[in-house]
């Protein structure tokens, strides 16, 4: 029996099904749903960032998780999904300030399982988004898979074109991590 609700994030290039992928999980698991929390700032929507905006969206992350955490003790559904995470915004924290933010690498570690959204499918414009050329969205996918392999996470990534296909790919590694204990 676990102590503790089974930790997954999504995680991923923009505009590669994050969110969607993560209401799928969470919709067919029964797990609560940690939202990510920069779509709603009023800073980001406006782009005034700096490094100190993302050690916030650290912390209001991280609170988020612990908030899905919370709610998945309470209604026992043995585990929460995160629609992003600190591997976010390292990767952000980096390319636009070569700085690492504060308290990403404790959230990273936070969490069991990580699912990776492969930049397979067509950029769509967002005020959030600025990546729309493939090639850059390839390059930072190769930089995410290298952070996960050198953090010695676990993660699996998405394969398909279509949200369902997508979803069915993750599928089994989720039920698989659900009958493993959390390493805590």
């Amino acid at each position: 029996m676990n102590l503790r609700p089974l930790r997954l994030v999504v995680t991923g290039v923009e505009s590669t099904g994050k969110t969607t992928l993560a209401k799928a999980i969470a919709h067919h698991f029964g797990f609560p749903l940690a939202l990510e929390v920069a779509r709603d700032d009023d800073r980001i929507k406006q782009g005034n960032v700096d490094p100190a905006d993302l050690e916030r969206l650290v912390e209001l992350q991280f609170n988020a998780a612990l908030d899905a955490e919370r709610r998945a003790l309470i209604n026992t559904s043995g585990g929460l999904v995160s629609d992003t995470g600190g591997l976010v915004l390292e990767l952000w924290g980096m390319s636009s300030f070569g700085t690492v933010p504060n308290g990403s690498r404790t959230l990273q570690d936070w969490f069991d399982l990580y699912i990776l959204c492969s930049p397979d499918i067509p950029w769509e414009p967002d005020p959030l988004r600025s990546l729309p050329n493939i090639d850059d969205r390839q390059a930072l996918h190769a930089r995410y898979v290298q952070r996960l392999n050198e953090s010695d996470f676990t993660w699996v990534q998405t394969k398909g074109s279509a949200p369902l296909e997508r979803f069915l790919s993750v599928v089994k590694a989720i039920e698989t991590a659900l009958n493993t204990p959390p390493s805590e």
